[in-house]
């Protein structure tokens, strides 16, 4: 008598494995990957992850400094402005003192 081994579930479906037929004369049991292969695997994905968070962290360094640069291209930009308007008022007041006293004064 075959043992029943126990059901398996896989997607929400009950399968049962069942040992193979003693009967067949040719089968050969499916080999795995041995324990050597299965850490040099791991070591290799553990360099791959290293290498791609090394790589992210490059892109948000690359990404800060020009938000960086964009920040301080702003802040130099309302400087400017906020001197030409400085410039625009002193000279409007020139030319309405021109204009009230009736000419350039000299």
């Amino acid at each position: 008598m075959t043992p029943i081994a126990p059901p398996v579930l896989i997607t929400g479906l009950a399968f049962h494995a069942e040992p193979p037929p003693a009967e067949v004369g040719d089968y050969v049991p499916a080999v795995g990957t041995s324990r050597e292969e299965k850490e040099i695997l791991a070591t290799l994905e553990d360099k791959a992850a290293a290498k791609t968070a090394s790589d992210y962290q490059h892109i948000v360094w690359a990404y800060g400094i020009l938000w960086a640069l964009f920040a301080a291209y702003g802040l130099f930009l309302w400087r400017r402005s906020a001197r030409l308007r400085a410039d625009v008022d002193v000279l409007r007041r020139a030319l309405e003192r021109t204009e009230a006293g009736g000419g350039p004064r000299g």
